[in-house]
């Protein structure tokens, strides 16, 4: 079986669990091995943790989807992590990154200082399609067609808004079970769509079972929505289920709801368990 244990999103799935501004899933495979993607933006993914009585220690590895803050600042406590898990991700992720927002202050959005120091010597680079594990496998190097839906706006390399930055480190994680397949999603920067016809190319011929996680699908307009969905069911499986958290947005989880159902689409939540 496998189990996706939400242990940081930007909403608490029920009372007694903290939410912050982030993403961070334990994943725990049918051999008993233990991911986590991503590690959200402060302790909140140890503290949630604990409440859902489970160990971090000895896990497999931590998989990055991307090096913004939001999904690498709990990374400042690895050395709280038993058994020293390795970190993969996309060789970008270390690029230093600013927000620029007109009349708002420049952030610096990149992986914190303490996050760099304490990963760094356990940082192993991927690139393309990846097997991380038994039926687990990291996607990254995404192709964006031109004209598609890729939410990168605002993010550049240099504090004065110039150098866009094409977050060219996001990266996807996919796990293949009997029933189809699950993709994990830190925030699809590269594209919902992109993404899932990367996946559908790696996999050809399974089913999409579900999807799970930060979408980034806040600010997609009604014709990038309607293509998501159609994209979607083009692969689906018969039990197919939607979960979108952080950077999903209540519209895109709304518009999700009207086609494929109240039972089958919903929010992400920090503290909420899904097995497979």
């Amino acid at each position: 079986m496998l189990t996706l244990a939400v242990l940081c999103d930007d909403a608490a799935a029920s009372d007694g669990f903290l939410a912050e501004h982030g993403v961070s899933i334990l994943v725990t495979l049918d051999n008993g091995r233990r991911w986590l993607l991503d590690a959200g933006t402060t302790d909140v993914f140890l503290l949630n943790a604990e409440r859902m009585g489970l160990s971090l220690d000895g896990l497999a590895g931590i998989a990055i989807s991307h090096g913004h803050d939001d999904h690498t600042g709990g990374l400042a406590f690895h050395p709280r992590l038993k058994g020293t898990p390795p970190v993969y991700g996309h060789p970008y992720a270390w690029h230093k990154q600013y927000e620029v927002k007109n009349g708002e202050p420049v952030r610096v959005c990149g992986m914190p200082y303490l996050a760099r120091r304490y990963t760094d010597p356990v940082f192993k680079p991927l690139n393309n399609m990846a097997k991380l594990d038994e039926d687990l496998y990291f996607l990254t190097d995404i192709p964006r067609e031109p004209g598609s839906y890729a939410p990168i706006g605002g993010k550049f390399f240099n504090e004065d808004g110039t150098g866009p930055c094409p977050i060219l480190d996001d990266a996807t994680l996919v796990a293949r079970t009997p029933r189809g397949l699950v993709v994990l999603f830190g925030c699809a920067h590269a594209g919902y769509v992109n993404i899932l016809k990367a996946v559908r190319k790696g996999f050809p011929g399974d089913k999409l079972l579900s999807v799970v996680g930060g979408l980034h699908l806040n600010g997609a307009s009604g014709k990038a929505l309607a293509e998501a969905v159609a994209y979607t069911g083009s692969f689906k499986s018969k039990e197919f289920s939607f979960r979108g958290g952080h950077c999903t947005g209540d519209k895109a989880i709304a518009y999700f709801r009207e086609t494929f159902g109240d039972e089958a689409v919903g929010p992400l939540g920090a503290g909420r368990t899904i097995a497979y």
